[in-house]
């Protein structure tokens, strides 16, 4: 049975445990079966984080808002494990988001929203979700490649031609007005740099926190199904300190060096600046925007009344849904609609990501875009029911 939602926020302050000074502080235990390098996810995002800014204020010193691409060559020509210190930022960067994704899916379909504060924990992890791809985003503008300045004026159309664009066209200039100023490359690239490294990456460490806090307050989703029998061996609950410290700190470690040695081996060139002659070459945004480009394309609606809606409305499911969700059973076939709807959302990135790298910039028409949703709702929604059928049938034959 799921869990019920608490929704007075005034709780929050209460302390879980009878005030009794400063040494009841402590981080919450978890269980034996927890120690498991798929629950802790959240560990590596937070390792990705602190790697980030550490890294991110090094680059700091070498990087000029007013030539944001010689003082990147520079930097990785001149500065002594410069190219390695770059690259690594980039690849944790990928890495960052590749386990924001991972982290999102995998509370989405084990149900992790569901319960206590967990609600709250969700929808602030949403926020974390688009703000750190937002971060990646502006850090690749940081450059200024001739990649990174396509991506800068799509970003500057699709504010104009948005739905907020048409309305409040005083609203759109202030947006556009906050990413690149005045237009000049010094004061454009301030912007950027202010955008990524101070406002943009603060909002992501206060959101993180909260999170956590929540995380405390509210305990592993997991923990629950492992109460009939709390006294075997896994459900036994081991201390944080300094069990859960040392384990957190040696995954991190063990991240952190996965992603120097890809730095290592596969130093990242730097792609061609704005404004020298490139023949023949098609702007390919990063993996994690590529879906979102290719969107645009594949919508068969236009570009403000597709692909912006459909990014709009899939955002707006995932902040509702701890509150839609009305299934009683936890798993992931016991809630089949939800299911289908990750597994949809899952097909439709890869699909339209890869559509992408083969026909960039190659507009669709409308029967062939519906035809690519069809096939897509088609290949979700009909292994997820007959899985749910042939696991009640299992069942009935067992009882």
């Amino acid at each position: 049975m799921r869990e019920a939602n608490k929704y007075d926020i005034m709780e929050l302050a209460k302390p879980d445990v009878p005030e009794k000074g400063s040494f009841t502080i402590s981080l919450r235990p978890v269980t034996k079966k927890e120690l498991r390098i798929d629950y802790w996810t959240g560990a590596f995002l937070a390792a990705a984080l602190i790697y980030q800014i550490a890294t991110g204020i090094l680059l700091a010193f070498y990087y000029q808002p007013g030539q944001p691409y010689t003082s990147t060559v520079a930097l990785m020509e001149t500065v002594p494990f410069g190219s390695l210190l770059l690259t690594s930022h980039l690849y944790m960067a990928y890495a960052m988001v590749g386990m924001v994704y991972f982290h999102m899916f995998r509370q989405y379909f084990s149900g992790a929203y569901r319960g206590k504060w967990r609600w709250l924990q969700w929808i602030i992890g949403v926020f974390i979700f688009a703000f750190v791809n937002a971060i990646a985003i502006i850090g690749y503008l940081l450059s200024q490649t001739y990649i990174g300045m396509a991506a800068l004026h799509v970003s500057e159309l699709l504010v104009e031609r948005s739905i907020i664009g048409r309305l409040f066209p005083g609203l759109a200039n202030f947006v556009v007005a906050i990413l690149v100023g005045n237009g000049t490359t010094l004061v454009t690239w301030e912007h950027l740099l202010i955008l990524h490294a101070a406002i943009l990456s603060v909002i992501v460490l206060i959101l993180v926190a909260i999170h956590f806090f929540l995380y405390e307050k509210s305990g592993p989703y997991e923990m629950r199904r492992g109460k009939r029998d709390a006294e075997s061996e896994e459900n036994r609950l081991v201390p944080w300190f300094p069990v859960n410290l040392l384990y957190t700190a040696l995954i991190a470690l063990f991240f952190i060096g996965i992603v120097v040695a890809f730095a290592a081996v596969l130093p990242q060139p730097l792609v061609p600046a704005y404004g020298q002659l490139v023949y023949g070459t098609t702007p390919f945004p990063d993996w994690y925007v590529m879906p979102v480009y290719k969107l645009m394309d594949v919508a068969g609606f236009g570009l403000t009344t597709g692909g912006v809606p459909l990014l709009i409305g899939f955002f707006l499911y995932l902040f509702i849904l701890p509150f839609i969700d009305r299934y009683k059973g936890n798993g992931p076939l016991e809630r089949p609609m939800i299911t289908f709807m990750g597994v949809f959302a899952i097909i439709s990135f890869i699909t339209i990501a890869l559509w992408g790298y083969a026909q960039p910039g190659l507009s669709q028409t409308r029967p062939l875009t519906l035809a690519l949703w069809f096939g897509i709702t088609f290949a979700a929604l009909v292994p997820v029911y007959a899985m749910r059928f042939a696991k009640e049938d299992l069942d009935g034959n067992e009882d």
